[in-house]
């Protein structure tokens, strides 16, 4: 159901039908958004904020349900989730009884603002408008006057349908087929942390100095990223194994520039880019060229309308249709943990430079995006950039830092500056 004056109860899209499944003890697709304001947060007044916006975010306003087929969501009754002080180690399992049955969790530090958000809802996306909307309404009860845009949302106005669409129902419509599944590649994570236990580094850089290289390139900043990811993994595999297997960097993609959608909940693909080792060294330019071509070819509008036609037909095979959905849970389960990541050495999710009101920009120091740890690849980044602060944050499962460090200090070696912040001091 997507229509705005109905919203009782929602359908799971698409792509979020794989993740309740997929939710245990030892993983749960939870990423988390954070704003940094100048001043500290009052609690009590961002609790109020977040029972204002909630009625105009009624994807969020929900709690998960169980069919007989299928999960579902229907109106949560609570009010609001409770607003509570920040954890060391943020985007753990999500219980669907607990948190007064809400699937995102709002936190305060200081002058930081955290929501936790699991996939289901929302991708990095319609999750940034619903956490930057909170943020301005926050600094409204402060006293702070703040306009709208497309990222914080006047709180008034009625949810439009196109806002609560499944956009993948929408725009599936080709007759091409896409092989779904992929080759196991290397992966880097040796020693393994405590389950719940997650080490994340942000690396801080002013987008303008990055910018000016990426232009002189000719790549974006997510390809630029990418081959950096692929050209650490690489040297660290020569170093590490004789037999030598692909390098893939996973990359969601954001489809509503492609397909014109206003939805806010999930609209969004995984593209790869894989490097074979046994074809010999590559330079840092000559990745730079196999991601950018990668990139753009799976990019095309017609290889991207197959790859969700597919999903879709997936979704909708006439025996998965009948079958119970504790069946369907424990398939899900088994085959996650099975092939869990096998396909993927590093996850990078860039959320792009996002756009703030001119009367909200002097409140906002930064915007961090943290996608959930892996269970098998020990390298995840989120990327986002605001007021020209761009801060990519790895969130690693594993004990090992040595990724972290080679990434960071490639951009010293290119004269631009990064600074650090981490939760392991």
């Amino acid at each position: 159901m997507a229509d705005s004056k109905k919203t009782d109860w929602f359908r799971l899209d698409n792509a979020a039908t794989i993740f309740p499944g997929q939710n245990t003890g030892e993983w749960s697709n939870i990423f988390r958004l954070s704003v940094e304001l100048k001043d500290n947060i009052d609690p009590e007044l961002l609790s109020a904020a977040v029972r204002n916006i909630l009625p105009r975010f009624p994807s969020f306003d929900v709690r998960i349900r169980k069919g007989f087929f299928w999960y579902y969501f229907e109106k949560n009754p609570g009010g609001a989730p409770p607003v509570l002080p920040d954890i060391n180690n943020p985007c753990h399992r999500v219980r669907f009884k607990e948190n007064g049955g809400y699937l995102f969790r709002v936190y305060y530090h200081l002058n930081r603002i955290s929501v936790d958000t699991f996939h289901s809802l929302a991708d990095g996306h319609g999750a940034a408008v619903f956490v930057l909307s909170l943020a301005a309404e926050y600094l409204r009860l402060t006293g702070v006057s703040v306009s709208y845009n497309e990222f914080a949302r006047c709180i008034s106005d009625k949810p439009s349908g196109s806002e609560l669409e499944d956009s993948f129902r929408k725009f599936a419509d080709s007759n091409g087929k896409i092989k779904l599944g992929a080759e196991k590649c290397y992966h880097a994570g040796k020693n393994k942390l405590p389950k719940h236990t997650v080490n994340i580094t942000s690396g801080i850089i002013r987008y303008s100095e990055f910018n000016a290289l990426i232009k002189s390139l000719g790549v974006t900043a997510t390809e630029y990223l990418a081959a950096l990811l692929l050209d650490i993994h690489i040297k660290k595999q020569a170093c590490e194994v004789k037999r030598q297997r692909n390098v893939c960097i996973q990359i969601p993609i954001d489809l509503r520039r492609r397909f014109d959608s206003d939805t806010l909940r999930n609209f969004t693909v995984c593209l790869r880019a894989v490097i074979d080792p046994n074809l010999g060294e590559y330079t840092f330019d000559e990745l730079l060229g196999q991601v950018h071509h990668q990139l753009v070819l799976a990019s095309d509008k017609k290889i991207l309308n197959a790859m969700i036609t597919s999903y879709l037909k997936a979704e909708q095979n006439p025996f998965l249709k009948v079958t119970p959905l504790f069946i369907k849970d424990f398939g899900v389960n088994v085959g996650f943990s099975r092939t869990a990541e096998q396909s993927t050495t590093a996850l990078l999710t860039n959320l792009g430079a996002v756009s703030l009101p001119e009367d909200m920009k002097p409140y906002v120091e930064k915007l961090m995006f943290m996608p959930s740890p892996g269970l098998r690849n020990a390298s995840r980044l989120g990327v986002a950039t605001v007021n020209d602060k761009m801060v990519i944050t790895f969130s690693d499962s594993f004990s090992e830092t040595d990724v972290e460090r080679e990434f960071f200090t490639h951009f010293i070696k290119r004269g631009i500056h990064v600074k650090i912040e981490s939760n392991r001091y």
